[in-house]
């Protein structure tokens, strides 16, 4: 399973209907409703104990939180300053195995800075003083190492000679500055962690997981008990429905939670409270930073960061309590310019207008509602319920800490109904998921690798595949070496240098045959980032590429393929509030 000739598992849509098969004729130790990283985390605890699981996700795997959240894996440095220093010290160190051993690859250790300030005016504002002073800061950051056993990535700082800051951030405004604090947490792709780990799930044990196969029932045995779930095949015309029988079902839906505790059972309460969260992206070249920053809204205090991530910056996000259609969730001017007017204020050079603007996005936290507490203060724990016909709910929580949450499940709650529902005798050791996922590899070992060295690719690229495919990386090249065309560009125009454009064709047919793809936006917005990373006027030509090239594998008719390019087009523009008129697309 290590060796570097790895070849990741099969996972394609032409499976779809043995999959079907498969869901109709087992009976399932678990059954789990959600393919996002609580879905998936619950699903790599089932096989890794032994168990059977089934993955039904209404959408896309990762379609709502996960792929939409600050792509952190971080413990949450702000929630020191609510005392919740048992989640800080069980997101470090969930951080620090999936950065040491689980996923070294796409977990990437960041520099971040917390900027302290005195009151006064700023290029004509008013900049409130900082809420945390540097001596608050140094015992803050001495806390956040601590509750990690000291093994962060690099040595925290206090900084307190402005002349040093300027040095390592010629941009940031120090008319005001009196200091900064230094410290490490990691960058991730949240979506590729979803589909990483269903795939290590399919690779270790008796496991389907479907995506666009929307739960709509649960069933019960004559006693009440909870044992299956109705389902509708989104992905057919016909809509057909199809039963699946579980010795336990676990409600991992996020934002959609209360949805799925409402079907056959009566659910007065509301117990998830989605809150919204947006991020916008630009050039690193426009808002030229070295480091990551948390720093404070100018306008209410909010705390929010900017993440450099390789040639790109991401902006966010905001947190404001949501109450319409998770679908219909998108950044609005207001949302944007909330986190343009500090970022303004304190690198006043930076260029971020809507003309360079790449693009944004907008999700959904699903936290756990706690009457009487602002969206910022509510916690990011999980909770998990039993309800009295045996449903499990896993609640909250965060992306970092999904492993933690299933290890929960398991240890703390479905142990001890096994021999009620016959479940086979599993582990009840802890920690038995922190594995080094089969895909992963460090980058000494990636650099050594013989496909990288006879590659004839731009260095960025080649960090680029290493960075979000892992070995996977390794089968891209294998391919490439037999087809030199899959290593060209999928966007190769002049405002789009390879160090913001490292996308390649040869991605796109690794994606389809091992990643489970429905459509192209499956590819675009979450598979790859390309939706939020190009601006909307370069996409129509990406789109009719990479829709072209998929139908080549999954026999897309030319309706099909332009219907998937006008859907794909139309979640770019209700994203792209910065842009106004048509996308140009070529013919197909």
């Amino acid at each position: 399973m290590n060796s570097d000739k790895v070849e990741p598992i099969e996972f394609i849509q032409t499976q779809r209907e043995e999959s079907i098969q498969r869901l109709r004729t087992n009976l399932w130790d678990v059954v789990v409703i959600g393919g996002g990283v609580t879905g998936a985390g619950v699903a790599l605890e089932a096989v890794t104990r032994g168990l059977s699981v089934a993955v039904l996700e209404a959408h896309d795997f990762a379609s709502g939180t996960s792929s939409v959240s600050s792509k952190l894996a971080h413990g949450g440095i702000r929630y020191i300053s609510h005392f919740e220093l048992g989640l800080v010290r069980e997101a470090t160190t969930e951080r620090n195995w999936l950065r040491d051993k689980g996923l070294p690859h796409l977990t990437r250790a960041q520099q971040f800075m917390l900027p302290v300030f005195r009151e006064g005016k700023v290029g004509g504002r008013e900049l409130p003083k900082s809420k945390e002073g540097l001596g608050r800061l140094r015992f803050a950051i001495f806390l956040y190492d601590l509750l990690c056993g000291f093994k962060n990535y690099g040595k925290r700082q206090i900084i307190k000679d402005i002349k040093r800051i300027k040095e390592l951030e010629p941009l940031l405004e120090d008319s005001r500055l009196k200091g900064a604090a230094l410290y490490y947490d990691c960058n991730i792709d949240d979506a590729r962690l979803v589909i990483e780990t269903l795939k290590e799930v399919l690779q270790k044990g008796q496991a389907v997981a479907l995506n666009y196969l929307q739960v709509v029932g649960l069933t019960h045995d004559p006693s009440g008990r909870v044992n299956g779930v109705s389902a509708i095949d989104n992905a057919t015309r016909a809509k057909e429905k199809i039963l699946v029988q579980g010795r336990i079902v676990v409600n991992a839906t996020g934002v959609w939670a209360d949805d799925v505790l409402s079907l056959s059972h009566e659910h007065p309460l509301k117990i998830i409270r989605p809150t919204k969260g947006v991020h916008i992206a630009f050039h690193r070249s426009d808002l030229s930073v070295n480091r990551a920053f948390g720093l404070r809204s100018i306008d209410d205090g909010r705390f929010f960061f900017v993440l450099p991530r390789n040639d790109w910056v991401v902006i966010g996000t905001t947190d404001t309590d949501f109450s319409g259609n998770p679908e219909e969730c998108f950044c609005d001017r207001e949302d944007a310019d909330y986190l343009r007017n500090t970022i303004s204020a304190l690198f006043p050079d930076a260029e971020i207008g809507d003309e360079k603007m790449q693009g944004a996005y907008a999700g959904l936290r699903p936290l756990v509602s706690e009457p009487g507490k602002s969206e910022s203060d509510v916690s990011r724990k999980h909770v998990i319920v039993e309800r009295d016909d045996g449903l499990f709910s896993l609640l909250g929580g965060k992306l970092t800490t999904f492993r933690k949450m299933a290890e929960d499940l398991f240890l703390k709650h479905i142990r001890k109904v096994r021999q009620l529902v016959g479940l086979p005798k599993f582990s009840s050791r802890k920690n038995l998921t922190k594995i080094a996922y089969t895909i992963s590899i460090t980058k000494e070992k990636w650099q050594k690798a013989p496909e990288v060295t006879s590659a004839k690719l731009h260095p960025q690229i080649l960090h680029h595949l290493y960075e979000q495919y892992g070995r996977g990386g390794l089968v891209i090249l294998r391919q490439i070496q037999q087809e030199p065309k899959l290593g060209n560009r999928i966007l190769n125009n002049p405002s789009y240098p390879v160090e913001v454009s490292p996308w390649i064709i040869g991605e796109i047919d690794y994606i389809v045959h091992h990643e489970a793809p429905l459509h192209l936006e499956d590819v675009l917005c979450r598979r790859m980032e390309i939706r939020w990373l190009i601006r909307p006027e370069f996409q129509g030509q990406v789109a009719a590429l990479v829709a072209s090239r998929m139908s080549k594998i999954l026999g897309w008719s030319k309706a099909r393929i332009r219907r998937e390019i006008r859907d794909y087009l139309q979640v770019v523009k209700d994203n792209s509030f910065f842009f106004k008129g048509e996308i140009p697309v070529p013919d197909i």
